[in-house]
């Protein structure tokens, strides 16, 4: 009995060849195995990235959020000078108009007694100089008023 008929088979041969067909069998299981654990990995690193993002994120919106409150109050103060240049504004609206065309009456005078001072320089006539020397007086007069 031969082997190399075929008909006779040997224990150590159909041992191998169960050993060999298993393999083959758990080869993809092993395999399969193998590439769930690889996968398990590469979910936990993307869950931990993405926890991170998180982390970051987060920290970056309290940051800006924090700069905003600030901001906010910044706002507040701001509102306060507003209301106090308001405060100056009225203040001024109501005492500089009188004061202003004190000093434009005034100013107005300066320059009509310059004229007149100056007419009178050129004019000629004794009686018109007399007459420009009353206006002079006159001016001064107001100027003086103008002046307290």
């Amino acid at each position: 009995m031969s082997s190399e008929t075929g008909k006779v088979h040997k224990l150590e041969d159909f041992k191998s060849e169960v050993t060999s067909e298993k393999a083959e069998e758990t080869t993809p299981m092993a395999s399969m195995a193998a590439a769930q654990k690889d996968m398990s990995k590469v979910a936990m690193i993307v869950s931990l990235l993405a926890v991170l993002l998180l982390v970051i994120f987060f920290f970056g919106m309290n940051r800006n959020i924090a700069g905003l409150t600030d901001e906010v109050k910044a706002l507040g103060v701001l509102r306060e000078d507003v209301a106090s240049l308001d405060q100056r504004m009225v203040k001024m609206q109501t005492e500089v108009p009188a004061e202003m065309k004190r000093m434009i009456t005034f100013d107005m005078v300066n320059e009509m007694a310059m004229k007149a001072f100056y007419l009178t320089d050129t004019l000629e006539d004794e009686a018109m100089r007399a007459k420009m020397q009353e206006v002079l007086a006159g001016l001064k007069e107001v100027r003086a008023g103008l002046e307290k």
